[in-house]
């Protein structure tokens, strides 16, 4: 295990990479571990500051925990390439329990970590986060693990090139502390596949009311109907053309899941598309999915709810293309929502991600470049 020499906004020399690591359609054999919480290929780069992508360019980068570190007096930054050994044993059954069905095997594993490091300037401040990135020829996959992270009033930032995220305790395998995601070129990203109805062309417009042969049970109540909202919701009771996020309650007791609250407009781009699968390999996928991320149950899907808003656009920029979903997935006891995301564009609308009593920011948010 290699130190970086204390400083301020400093970085690691070039770090050879035995193993080249895709990323993203790019093959790279050179890293660097950038003192202030993130990853760079290209070059060492100082920024103690999160942007915005795009970003100078098409830097690619990985940041675990992106904000103002100073480890002059306080802390360690430690990285090792492992081309054998127990690290890679564990890095081969960790990837194939998150992404089950790939037959992976590691052949290289490069592991950085920032070890009870400070936030500039409050040198009493304690924070250990890690960034591991696993190579297998074919595949690659990015672990961001959490340690104790200590409170701070800086702007921080987590991602991995197109994808951001906040909520370090939480985790997208079950595991808190710990996300996943793979890197490699070939992923097609988490989304079920689209196809089904497609609702009208409007501005703020709904889908009719959808039966649902299997009730979803949500929170207690057992709903027969649903209607897909063109703003980036779901709705039980009635349709609803709400473009801004509200706080709960909102409108009393209505209940609503947003995957992307926003103000949408398919007017001129993009289609809003819906279907209830009760057969076949959705109910597979869903019922893999579920036992993959709830262990313990012995989860058996039996109807699987389909939404999907396909490139559309943001009023009032028809330039605009996201993608996102909702599967609401049912098994009879238990119910399910997965929230799935594609191309995300940027905008400067206000946006809200929820469930019920629940709402949170992006966690696996994807972003065009």
């Amino acid at each position: 295990m290699i130190t970086i020499p204390q400083s301020d906004d400093g970085s690691s020399p070039r770090i050879h990479l035995n193993q080249p690591f895709v990323y993203f359609g790019q093959s790279y054999s050179q890293i660097y571990v950038n003192h202030n919480g993130h990853l760079t290929f290209t070059g060492p780069w100082r920024s103690s500051t999160p942007q915005c992508f795009p970003m100078q360019g098409s830097r690619d980068i990985i940041a675990p925990f992106w904000t103002d570190i100073d480890n002059r007096l306080r802390g360690r930054i430690l990285y090792k390439e492992h081309r054998s050994g127990h690290i890679l044993q564990q890095a081969t059954q960790d990837v194939n329990q998150y992404f089950p069905g790939l037959n992976f095997r590691a052949v290289s594993v490069f592991v950085a970590t920032w070890h009870k490091v400070a936030y500039y300037p409050r040198t009493s401040t304690v924070t250990t986060f890690q960034a591991v990135l696993i190579s297998g020829g074919r595949y690659s996959f990015v672990l961001m693990n959490y340690g104790e992270i200590d409170r701070t009033t800086h702007s921080i930032q987590v991602r991995v090139f197109k994808i951001y995220f906040i909520m370090l305790k939480s985790s997208n395998v079950n595991v808190p502390g710990r996300f996943a995601f793979r890197t490699d070129s070939g992923t097609s990203g988490p989304l079920y596949p689209i196809n089904g109805r497609r609702s009208s062309r409007s501005d703020d417009g709904n889908s009719p009311r959808i039966h649902l042969s299997q009730p979803f049970v949500y929170f207690g109540h057992s709903y027969s109907q649903i209607y897909v909202n063109h703003n980036g919701h779901l709705t039980f009771t009635g349709p609803w053309r709400s473009f801004t996020p509200q706080r709960f309650p909102i409108n009393g007791s209505r209940d609503v899941i947003a995957p992307f609250w926003t103000y949408i407009d398919n007017r001129e781009r993009g289609q809003i598309i819906y279907k209830e699968h009760r057969g076949g390999h959705i109910l597979q996928q869903a019922t893999q999915d579920v036992n993959q991320y709830f262990p313990g149950l012995n989860f058996q899907a039996v109807s699987v709810f389909v939404a999907t808003w396909y490139e559309v656009a943001y009023y009032p920029r028809t330039s605009t293309v996201t993608t996102f979903q909702a599967v609401l997935i049912s098994g009879g006891r238990y119910s399910f929502v997965l929230m799935n995301y594609g191309a995300i564009d940027r905008t400067n609308l206000s946006i809200q991600v929820r469930v019920i009593k629940f709402y949170f920011i992006m966690l696996n948010f994807f972003e065009n470049e």
